[in-house]
């Protein structure tokens, strides 16, 4: 079923909410190698450092996910009449009953919006297996999604003809800087796309990335934060080519990594679908 819902505003229920989302969109650490000149890197949620606040019809198959108080924790792209896109990693341990996906709220993620129950959490049988890799996941809600102006899905990628310096679009909700509070207003920002092998080798030649990730980097002090894991990157076309999965935050010139659709695009199909392949 769909309702209307209101974010919360008690002091308590803030803190609540506060504690519910931290743990649940907890940052993920792995070990930074010389020849990338970091320390660790972390998996980001919805926020977007640098970016600019979105016209409110800009990305209307954008949705937040959020726990039973009603707190946002995670972003999603709505790609069917009933399904949406999202990482892995923002559903891990997550109870189907303790999850939201909401949409119509006019980039507000804190404004009224129809609030989904979701009948099934699927992620990729092989999510973190090896670590950081298929991290993605379907939602299927339990009702059909109510297309406005404001709420629409959108087309995915099922081929990769991305070129070296394409623009791409992310979206997300959260804060612009490292530490600070979740944005109300959803954000965008634009970024160039980065082939695999260059992408590789800017962190050092490390194994958590391979052809199923995407890279895109900003300019510098500005890019994917923490809060951005789920949400929609978007070619000039207007498809869908990427789920927020990790990076380095916020905005420091290293790319940030998404799931890349066309790499899964017959894991969707066939989920979907509801048939299997080998």
């Amino acid at each position: 079923m769909s309702c209307r819902v209101r974010s919360l505003s008690l002091p308590v229920c803030l803190l609540l909410l506060l504690l519910v989302s931290f743990s649940h969109a907890g940052l993920r650490h792995r070990a930074f190698t010389a020849a990338s000149g970091g320390s660790s890197t972390d998996k980001f949620s919805s926020r977007v450092a640098g970016g600019q606040v979105s016209d409110v019809k800009a990305a209307p198959y954008q949705v937040s996910l959020q726990n039973s108080y009603g707190n946002h924790f995670c972003g999603g792209v709505i790609i069917h009449d009933q399904y949406v896109i999202t990482a892995a990693s923002c559903l891990a341990g997550l109870r189907k009953s303790n999850v939201k996906v909401v949409t119509t709220t006019y980039n507000d993620w804190g404004l009224d919006g129809w609030a989904y129950d979701v009948e099934e959490i699927i992620p990729h049988c092989n999510f973190d297996q090896p670590l950081y890799h298929n991290d993605i996941a379907l939602i299927k809600t339990k009702t059909l999604f109510l297309y406005d102006e404001v709420t629409k899905n959108i087309t995915i990628a099922p081929l990769e003809d991305l070129v070296e310096g394409e623009k791409l679009t992310m979206y997300g909700w959260g804060s612009t800087t490292a530490g600070g509070d979740f944005e109300w207003e959803l954000r965008q920002l634009d970024l160039s796309y980065v082939p695999t092998a260059k992408c590789n080798a800017t962190y050092g030649g490390t194994e958590d990335l391979d052809l199923g990730h995407l890279c895109a980097v900003g300019r510098l002090g500005a890019g994917a934060c923490h809060g951005d894991a789920g949400g929609p990157l978007v070619d000039s076309q207007g498809r869908l080519v990427g789920v927020g999965n990790w990076g380095v935050p916020c905005g420091h010139g290293f790319p940030d990594v998404f799931a890349r659709i066309s790499f899964y695009y017959s894991w969707i199909q066939s989920t979907i679908n509801g048939c299997s392949i080998s």
